[in-house]
């Protein structure tokens, strides 16, 4: 695997420039809505500061129209407070039918932390309405855990292992994240009891460190 990172934007083919972007909405549909959206207020530690439920008396979307905000069920949370802020939501739409998750579409999203300690209090307080990591790793530039929300997406919650991007970048360039992006696959729960019991976040965070391993 070559990573690139990419600091400034690009100029097209035909001389266009990019401008600057920002994520700063996710939308996911749903036929679970009210499941989706307990999870989503324990993952966020809020409910939505927007519901709204469609009239039923409404004149149907057109045909051909993808769905659109005035005729589903949808709820606003927000991630981040800013100039323009981040958003979560759920749109429900309650005609949907399973899909194959192996198929083409979303992979996964990440939820950034600031800290080890964050990464280890959202562990526990996931962990507090029972519901567990599929999947924890050092990737060696950042340290993530794996969950599946109830519509089985995998929700990352992810803290950074360097104080600095220039720091993260230089890693991401060099042999040891060529030869293995993926890092040290983690025993969350051991990983979470060695940080609470004092372990030196230099001494868990090595990439050979055994003693949390999975």
């Amino acid at each position: 695997m070559t990573t690139t990172p990419q600091t400034e934007a690009g100029t097209g083919a035909a001389g266009t420039q990019a401008v600057a972007l920002q994520l700063s909405e996710l939308v996911l549909k749903t036929a679970r809505y009210d499941d989706m959206a307990v999870f989503y207020t324990h993952v966020l530690g809020h409910g939505p500061f927007y519901e709204r439920t469609p009239d039923p008396e409404a004149p149907p979307r057109p045909a051909g129209m993808p769905e659109r905000a005035v005729d589903v069920r949808l709820g606003f949370f927000r991630i981040a407070d800013a100039p323009h802020s981040q958003v979560f939501a759920l749109f429900g739409v309650e005609s949907l039918s399973e899909t194959e998750s192996s198929g083409p579409g979303l992979h996964h999203f990440q939820f950034g932390v600031s800290t080890l300690g964050d990464l280890i209090s959202q562990h526990e307080h996931m962990a507090s309405i029972g519901v567990r990591p599929h999947r924890a790793a050092n990737h060696g530039q950042a340290t993530s855990f794996y969950y599946r929300d109830p519509d089985r997406n995998i929700v990352e919650f992810s803290c950074p292992n360097f104080a600095t991007f220039e720091e993260e970048v230089a890693f991401m360039s060099g042999p040891v994240f060529a030869a293995n992006p993926s890092g040290l696959e983690l025993d969350p729960d051991r990983f979470a009891a060695r940080y609470r019991a004092g372990d030196p976040e230099g001494e868990l965070l090595r990439l050979d460190n055994r003693a949390v391993a999975l």
